[in-house]
């Protein structure tokens, strides 16, 4: 194990009343693979003084945690110690610690995000949250993976944010030996030709659909060298992304999907595709933010991927 696979940190966001069952199985697995340490994280909202309520803009220093009554422990202790529990019956021996942390869950698990090799969540409105602003990829794990589930699916196309989710899945893929599955989605050009000439209509989608593989192919080329890892490239048209990646990775263990930014009315639309993803997906979802600096990309492929999805 490296240096930086022992310095890495898992941090999992723990819920009341087992909510969060499923994220902390994923980051116990995700943890021994990786060689990583966890770090179970709950959130306790804010006190507010009676007297003091917040419409009037005045904001009191946050209250220490009240003492335990005698046998009777805070439930964030309890859901704490539950989670723990859950760890170490998993895999003896992880090394995990735990927090109590004032504030929403939002921010309590974005300001754990800063410092984090992941974040592991529950599905909800949080995850949303974390996934759209977290500095680090964002794990949402709401439910067991499909009996006999292998391999990663990652969508894929050639942007920033896109090409960090490819680099996290292949080197998810590598890790558990298994293979990659990229998945992009397009849509081809119409034109007259479907009405005037049939044939040479499907001639030319065709040939477009077949540029659009090789720059797909071309693009995943490098990553795949990298890790050593066995790649399906999966070209599908005329669909939506979130169909085409929720139906493709019912068997899978992750899914993999890239956070653009929402500053042009595309990236808008590809960020619906994330939630719509995150929503609907039958496994744990990944979901990575562009780095500030990407490399290792293909730019004649991307040149030729413009406007795909």
């Amino acid at each position: 194990m490296s240096s930086a696979d022992a310095e890495s940190t898992i941090v999992v966001g723990v819920a009341e009343g087992g909510a969060s069952g499923a994220a902390v199985r994923w980051a116990v697995a995700e943890a021994a693979v990786r060689g990583a340490h966890l770090h179970l994280v709950h959130a306790v909202p804010h006190e507010v003084p009676y007297a003091v309520p917040q419409v009037l803009g005045v904001h009191a220093p946050a209250a220490p945690l009240p003492a335990d009554p005698p046998g009777h422990p805070r439930e964030p202790d309890v859901a704490l110690r539950r989670a723990a529990e859950q760890v170490r019956a998993a895999r003896p021996g992880q090394p995990v610690r735990s927090s109590t942390v004032r504030g929403t869950a939002r921010e309590v698990l974005l300001r754990a995000a800063a410092d984090a090799t992941l974040v592991v969540t529950g599905p909800g409105r949080t995850a949303v949250f974390l996934a759209e602003h977290a500095a680090c990829p964002v794990v949402v794990a709401g439910a067991a993976e499909a009996a006999g589930a292998r391999g990663v699916v990652v969508g894929f196309d050639v942007s920033p944010a896109a090409t960090a989710a490819l680099e996290l899945a292949a080197a998810e893929a590598a890790l558990r030996a298994e293979p990659l599955r990229v998945v992009h989605t397009t849509h081809l050009p119409g034109g007259h030709l479907a009405v005037t000439d049939p044939e040479a209509h499907l001639v030319s989608r065709r040939q477009a659909r077949a540029r659009v593989r090789g720059a797909v192919e071309r693009a995943v080329e490098v990553v795949r060298r990298r890790h050593d890892v066995e790649v399906e490239v999966v070209v599908v048209t005329d669909s939506f992304a979130s169909d085409v990646l929720v139906e493709r990775s019912r068997r899978a263990r992750l899914l993999v999907v890239g956070a653009h930014e929402r500053t042009t009315f595309a990236a808008t639309l590809r960020g619906s595709t994330e939630r719509s993803v995150l929503h609907r997906a039958h496994v744990p979802v990944a979901v990575v933010p562009a780095p500030a600096h990407v490399v290792h990309v293909d730019r004649t492929a991307a040149g030729e991927l413009v406007g795909s999805a």
